[in-house]
């Protein structure tokens, strides 16, 4: 069965180096069949992975380890029975005020777990916009 993980971060990266995160990603995401979405808001990163759970453990190794950002934080894993982007090696979406402001609520709360409104809001923010480019 697939995964789903969504995890939050402070964005370090220069526009130049997400353009190089986003085609390089692209070619290795293809060939471990993960489907992701990424969101690159002037101060955060939000980005859905989804495929197997070990192709998704070794992807976050890396990811963790990046460091053109920082304070990674994982909101979400979760077994799924479909994709939410499948058909996309990355979606990606770069910088709006309304998709910071989404993201900041879900970085800096108070609590271990995230509030399932916000995060749902997140989610869907990320879908529609895969719809968009289409």
């Amino acid at each position: 069965m697939d995964r789903s993980l969504l995890y939050v971060s402070q964005r370090l990266a220069t526009r130049a180096e997400i353009a190089a995160i986003v085609e390089i990603s692209r070619a290795r995401n293809a060939t471990l069949d993960v489907t992701r979405a990424l969101v690159a808001s002037r101060k955060w990163f939000a980005q859905i992975l989804e495929g197997s759970g070990q192709s998704i453990d070794m992807l976050m190794a890396d990811i963790r380890t990046d460091r053109r950002h920082r304070d990674v934080q994982i909101l979400l894993y979760e077994e799924i029975e479909i994709r939410e982007f499948d058909g996309w090696a990355l979606a990606y979406n770069g910088s709006a005020q309304f998709r910071d402001k989404l993201i900041e609520v879900l970085a800096n709360r108070t609590g271990a777990t995230p509030d399932p409104y916000h995060l749902h809001r997140l989610i869907q923010c990320m879908a529609g916009f895969t719809r968009c480019l289409q």
